[in-house]
């Protein structure tokens, strides 16, 4: 290829790139537009409604927390005696031979 031709093809690929970066901010820009005209509620109310989500969110992380803590008590117990089961079956076994 020429420098000619490869100067044309290098300038049409950034031109389609600048074409194709303006087509997609004008259809954000578009879409945000038609997303405020065509909105089912008001601002403050979805910001009240997704407050009351986020405090539903949180209490049943709050509650998912505390019982994730009594399963790993419970785990944790259930450990510690399966330990002390092998420990005393290991000890009877050793015991003897002295």
């Amino acid at each position: 290829m020429t420098k000619s031709k490869e100067n044309n093809s290098s300038r049409s690929g950034e031109r389609s790139s600048i074409e194709a970066v303006s087509i997609i901010v004008f259809s954000m820009f578009a879409g945000f537009i038609l997303g405020l005209l065509f909105a089912p509620q008001s601002g403050k109310k979805t910001i009240r409604d997704l407050a009351v989500k986020l405090r539903e969110l949180e209490d049943r992380g709050k509650f998912a927390l505390v019982e994730a803590k009594v399963m790993g008590e419970e785990l944790l117990e259930k450990s510690k005696e399966r330990v002390e089961e092998v420990s005393s079956k290991i000890k009877s076994k050793i015991e003897p031979d002295k």
